[in-house]
Parts: structure tokens; C-alpha cells; sequence
């Protein structure tokens, strides 16, 4: 059975929450080097919101990864129970 949209979000989000915590950056840092507001990507790190493909391009470069890597955490993390993982501490807002 294929993963819910719930569950892809969940996935997403620790995807981003861990490479985030990886590279010690704060959610107004990616922001402001992606290109999107801070909030925006706390909303996204809280599954609250889907966000657009060129918001996903943006919060890549924000945490300094090719997009490919961000797809990769993100399948890792879709495929463990739940969606997400416990993984690394968050780092600063």
C-alpha cells in the first residue's frame, strides 16, 4: 500500500528537520538563503503545509544540498515506521 500524504509530509519534514540539525542552521538561516520566510519553513519542518516544487529547490539551497540529497533523507526517513525518525536534536529556530 502506498505511503498517505500525511505520511510523505511526516517524512519531509525529518528530512529537512535532520539535515537542517546536520549542518547546525536555523530555520531563519535556510530561510533566508533559499529564499523563503522563516515561518514557511517551521510550517513545512511541522508537516502543516505542501509545499510548491520551487520551495523545495529553495530550502535545498537554503541548508546547502542539492535537491537530490533532500529527496534521498526524505525517501529514508518515507520509508521508516511513521514517516519520520527520532534522529538528531533540532537545531535553533
Amino acid at each position: 500500500m502506498p505511503p498517505t500524504i500525511d505520511a510523505e509530509l511526516r517524512a519531509l519534514a525529518a528530512a529537512i528537520r535532520e539535515i537542517r540539525a546536520r549542518q547546525q542552521l536555523s530555520q531563519e538561516r535556510v530561510g533566508a538563503k533559499g529564499g523563503v520566510g522563516r515561518k514557511y519553513v517551521g510550517q513545512i519542518e511541522r508537516g502543516e503545509i505542501t509545499p510548491s516544487f520551487a520551495a523545495l529547490v529553495g530550502i535545498a539551497n537554503g541548508l546547502d544540498v542539492p535537491l537530490s540529497e533532500l529527496i534521498r533523507v526524505y525517501e529514508e526517513r518515507l520509508r521508516m515506521p511513521g514517516g519520520s525518525a527520532t534522529g538528531p536534536a533540532r537545531a535553533g529556530r
